[in-house]
């Protein structure tokens, strides 16, 4: 009766009715209901609370943990030793070794990563998902430990060894894993267990970008997708831990050496509004170059190891003369900031970049792509603000300012989180007067991205591809294709209205389709037609094509099914028709709007 604790306990007088009766019965209470008691005996929200402190804990030590193994294995790779407390700094092992060693280095990492992830493949076929946004979305909020552990250790070996990826996405999944765990052992219910998951994406979001803030606003963006009070509270606690973990108890310092900038003239806010504009034209590209690079290395039916190999080669081979695409680019971006790479160089660097970061997640090699969606958007910035900046030196700011506002634009624009990416910048500088500039940039790159890719962010594909492969068929619940009934009533355009009604069912019905063949034409409303009828306004011997009005929106089988309520609400319908495709115009049948919020009320209804 009184099982999952903290969360299962129902009444205040359920309480009350157990201490006692445990009072009545002599029986000593054990230390660890003791402190179920005293920690949840009042309100459920002070336990969330305490949980989320713990997960901001485990967090924090958990990204620690992983930035020293980075240290430790680049220096088994490279033999370079940096400065502990400050994470590897790959770009000086890089420039530290021969050519030849560069270019080698990654493939190694790449054989090896590849190794353990084929491993992990084929031991864990049945495991449950282990990305920490499909855990939320779509699972139950559990993560595997086993699997994210050795996901992580292949991270681990692409990154430390020279893979062009971020290190803060298997720093999140540890402490998103963490939450998981935590939440287990608390047996918390389903919508507690996904809350607590995201609580370890903002744990590690803050430990990786010295932003809490940020982390909190990530975990709700594109983790919940939504924000309430009582979901954003314990983010924001978790967060605010874990920074101060990292930052205040251990000592880490900033990410980025982020100079104060001065911004010339308000004139010059409109360079930043152009700004986000071509941040958000460059950021689709990028994604699209990104999907492209993996279909290719999937078409090669390469086993995982000899896979992620080819990705290091290619990587080690850019490399060989542009060392700054290793790792991270942490270093890269406060040297940009700093004013230090400049002009052709830049250019250099940001092409080769590009393309390491396509061979390296293109390949399959597991991190983020946080961080060099940040390097990319610094480049851009400095390379925008130095043309802009030589031209009109008097209104427009040093390269330095255009490049901390674009990699909030660009952040913006391939993850379509803009809150996140403006509070990110503005939290690494802690300084008011990039909040405007920042504020355009970031809206300007999010709206333009948004219209080339309908909203799908860079996490987009991905999800999807690991819904298919877990869950099969139970991804099509959250589509409208199980939804899809017959027509209740189709008919020619040359059909008389008097047949018409001859042969309608007795049934209400919303809609009448008109088609040619088989192509769905036009559209009308049986019930609005028959009161013009019965008025004489219209003859029993005009065709269908006479009252009928054009399909200005028809759903397919794969839309989602927030996209079909917004058809519906835009079109102001009770039933819409199917076809396959927005250029293809067979009609596969009709929805209801019925049936899709019932699906929409099933969805947010957590299994208990």
């Amino acid at each position: 009766m009184m099982r999952n604790w903290p969360f299962g306990i129902r009444t205040r007088r359920s309480r009350k009715m157990h201490v006692k009766a445990r009072q009545i019965a002599r029986v000593p209470l054990s230390l660890l209901t003791r402190l179920r008691l005293i920690l949840f005996g009042h309100e459920d929200l002070a336990g969330i609370l305490f949980w989320a402190t713990l997960v901001g804990i485990a967090g924090a030590l958990a990204s620690v943990v992983f930035r020293e193994l980075i240290r430790l294995f680049t220096k088994l790779f490279t033999g370079y030793t940096s400065i502990p407390g400050h994470g590897s700094e790959l770009v000086g092992a890089a420039s530290s070794l021969v050519w030849w060693h560069r270019a080698l280095v990654p493939m190694v990492g790449g054989v090896l990563a590849g190794s353990v992830l084929y491993f992990v493949r084929r031991t864990f076929v049945s495991a449950k998902a282990v990305d920490y946004v499909e855990a939320v979305k779509v699972g139950e909020g559990k993560i595997g430990f086993r699997a994210s552990i050795l996901k992580s250790f292949a991270s681990l070996l692409t990154i430390s060894s020279g893979g062009s990826i971020g290190r803060e996405g298997s720093m999140v999944q540890l402490a998103a894993m963490l939450g998981s765990r935590l939440g287990l052992l608390a047996r918390a219910p389903v919508p507690r267990l996904r809350l607590m998951v995201a609580c370890g994406v903002a744990a590690g979001i803050a430990a990786a970008y010295n932003a809490p803030i940020s982390g909190a606003l990530f975990a709700t963006e594109i983790v919940l997708g939504s924000t309430t009070m009582e979901s954003f509270v314990p983010l924001v606690v978790a967060s605010a831990v874990s920074n101060s973990v990292i930052h205040r108890f251990l000592g880490y310092g900033p990410v980025f050496d982020v100079p104060h900038v001065v911004f010339a003239s308000n004139w010059e806010l409109i360079f930043y509004v152009v700004l986000g504009v071509l941040l958000g034209h460059v950021a689709p590209p990028f994604l699209t170059l990104l999907d492209f690079a993996k279909s290719r290395f999937v078409r090669l039916k390469l086993p995982l190891y000899w896979q992620l190999g080819l990705g290091g080669v290619i990587t080690g081979a850019i490399s060989a003369g542009v060392p700054q695409v290793w790792g991270n680019g942490y270093s890269v971006v406060s040297a940009i900031l700093q004013g230090h790479v400049l002009g052709l160089a830049l250019l250099i660097i940001l092409l080769a970049k590009v393309l390491a970061t396509s061979a390296t997640v293109g390949s399959g090699g597991v991190g983020g792509v946080l961080t060099p969606s940040l390097f990319i958007g610094a480049a851009l910035g400095a390379l925008f603000g130095g043309v802009f900046h030589g031209l009109m030196p008097h209104i427009t700011s040093v390269p330095a300012a255009y490049a901390l506002v674009g990699m909030g634009g660009f952040l913006a624009a391939t993850t379509q989180a803009p809150l996140t990416s403006f509070m990110m910048i503005f939290e690494m500088t802690l300084d008011y007067d990039v909040v405007l500039p920042g504020m355009l940039a970031c809206a300007a790159a999010y709206y333009t991205a948004k219209v080339y890719r309908h909203g799908k962010s860079v996490y987009h594909a991905t999800l999807n591809q690991a819904i298919v492969a877990e869950h099969g068929d139970d991804w099509r619940l959250r589509t409208v294709e199980t939804l899809v009934k017959p027509p209740a009533a189709v008919v020619s355009g040359t059909t008389r209205l008097a047949d018409i009604y001859d042969q309608l069912p007795k049934r209400p019905l919303q809609r009448v389709y008109v088609t040619s063949g088989d192509d769905l034409v036009a559209w009308f409303d049986p019930r609005k037609v028959l009161e013009r009828l019965q008025k004489g306004e219209i003859d029993w011997g005009l065709p269908a094509e006479a009252v009928s009005l054009p399909v200005n929106f028809a759903l397919s089988p794969d839309m989602s099914l927030c996209e079909a309520l917004d058809g519906f609400l835009r079109e102001q319908a009770t039933a819409l028709p199917v076809t396959p495709g927005q250029w293809r115009h067979t009609l596969l049948g009709e929805v209801s709007r019925s049936d899709v919020l019932l699906a929409i009320q099933d969805r947010l209804t957590y299994p208990k």
